[in-house]
């Protein structure tokens, strides 16, 4: 038998020390956007002088700017403290890549996960509609969804549906469930003859309004207050587009691509923008992670194969289905493209 010395294991450990410190790494980076330290950190500071401006233990300031700096997020010169490129890209208030209301969102999450070992023995006992709509999809989560769209989702989103040969004809749109309303707004900016409506519950369309007034996008997309669960959507639109609403059970969506069916002119297309699993369920892996976080919340909303929502689309009558990739780093968004009594194959 070999001696303690000379047992190496075949296999490095490092995949596992990155999951059990991951914990470590998140906290820095929610504690410090939580004091607004990279907005403050525009500009060189000395520990001293962040910690009379955040109100902090000047010691352990110190350590928590070491910390970061270590972590990639801070440069530290001659004593004094700045943003990083990635830092000021993504965590300053104010930048056109803020990230911080999605970080905040994460964060929260953490809650949930801490049940993950109850959970996984009892089963996910919450009930849908346990908690309000209000409640779950406020100002904070659209602010959040409107900044992960524009890490680069958004702009591939809006160049794939640009590029459709049907594009060219599209006159009306709907967004459905749309919160921000970015994709409306960015496919409006695309086509100067496009007229887009926005369709979300009541207090998630003053959000919108706020977007849409901020892009001077008024005369070019309007908004629909109410539920489609149980509202009507309208019609005569040419495309519906439906962006990460549809992690609801089989028979809640189904209903609602009925709805979107029907509302489209022929030869309208709908666009289903989702994360899906693969067929063995098994990645990638935010999606994979996102799916079990659902059942750890609701137990009514998970996600779908690309095969099941392919297959939810031609069981209400679209047909000519196009899977398009769209996949970032951390975002495994995919592209379902349907189509109402088209002739292009």
């Amino acid at each position: 038998m070999k001696s303690i010395g000379e047992m190496i294991p075949e296999i490095a450990s490092e995949t596992l020390d990155k999951m059990a410190r991951g914990y470590e790494l998140s906290q820095l980076l929610f504690t410090a956007c939580e004091y607004g330290l990279f907005t403050l950190l525009t500009e060189e500071k000395e520990a001293r002088q962040v910690s009379q401006e955040l109100k902090t233990d000047p010691a352990m300031t110190e350590k928590f700017l070491n910390a970061l700096t270590a972590a990639g997020l801070l440069i530290k010169s001659n004593g004094r403290y700045s943003n990083t490129p990635l830092a000021d890209t993504f965590l300053v208030q104010g930048k056109p890549f803020y990230q911080g209301n999605l970080l905040k969102l994460v964060s929260k999450g953490y809650h949930d996960w801490s049940k993950l070992g109850q959970v996984l023995k009892e089963g996910a006992g919450r009930k849908a509609g346990e908690r309000p709509a209000k409640n779950v999809f406020n100002e904070s989560f659209i602010l959040a969804m409107a900044e992960g769209a524009l890490r680069g989702t958004l702009q591939q989103t809006v160049d794939v549906i640009s590029g459709l040969p049907e594009f060219a004809g599209v006159k009306e749109m709907l967004d459905l469930g749309g919160g921000h309303g970015l994709y409306a707004i960015a496919l409006a900016q695309k086509k100067p003859d496009l007229k887009a409506v926005v369709f979300d519950l009541p207090h998630a369309v003053d959000v919108t309004r706020d977007f849409i007034n901020r892009y001077g996008m008024q005369e070019k997309v309007k908004v629909i207050a109410g539920d489609f669960n149980r509202d009507e959507l309208g019609g005569g639109y040419d495309l519906v587009l439906a962006s990460d609403v549809f992690y609801r059970p089989k028979e809640a969506v189904t209903g609602v691509m009925r709805k979107i069916f029907e509302s489209l002119n022929d030869g309208g297309i709908f666009i289903l923008k989702q994360w899906m699993l693969n067929d063995e369920g098994t990645g990638p892996l935010t999606a994979v992670l996102f799916d079990l976080k659902l059942s750890l919340s609701n137990n009514q909303h998970y996600l779908y194969t690309t095969r099941e929502s392919i297959d939810l689309c031609c069981q209400v009558g679209f047909k000519d289905i196009q899977v398009i990739d769209i996949s970032i780093p951390a975002k495994p968004s995919t592209l379902i493209i349907a189509r109402k009594n088209s002739e292009i194959s």
